[in-house]
């Protein structure tokens, strides 16, 4: 991880329905706020859940397991969301995500998220000793 003045990439992940009076939403913003100060020159990326993002498919399955080379331009399309979560993923170097509880579980739009940033080759991959992360060095904060 990069040192405290040197500039560093925050992504802050909300994920609670509610935008106005969330408790976790408070707490990712007093987080990202005291890492910015801590950290001169941090940029914050925030993906705010409560805009929905799609569920995978067959077809989203099928299209991620074919090699990139051979997608046609319409598969391409159907990861392009899926690219771009990761893409904001890959570039930061700490994660912080507002983490409600909803009937005793993470919300729906936690779990398709990771569902679209868990990708074979680009996020994980498959050893002998079963899967491993390909994203190293980053810390993440869940509150």
């Amino acid at each position: 991880m990069k040192g405290k003045n040197m500039s560093i990439n925050i992504l802050r992940i909300d994920a609670s329905a509610r935008r106005e009076g969330s408790v976790s939403r408070g707490l990712t913003e007093r987080i990202t706020g005291r890492l910015a100060a801590a950290h001169t020159g941090a940029t914050i990326t925030t993906r705010d859940l409560s805009e929905p993002l799609p569920q995978i498919t067959e077809s989203w399955i099928a299209v991620n397991f074919t090699p990139p080379a051979e997608r046609s331009p319409e598969q391409a399309a159907l990861l392009a969301l899926s690219d771009k979560l990761v893409a904001e993923l890959q570039a930061a170097d700490m994660v912080v995500i507002g983490l409600p509880v909803y009937n005793f579980s993470v919300p729906a739009a936690l779990k398709a998220w990771i569902d679209l940033i868990t990708r074979v080759g680009l996020t994980f991959r498959y050893t002998e000793t079963g899967p491993e992360g390909l994203l190293e060095g980053k810390r993440v904060i869940v509150a």
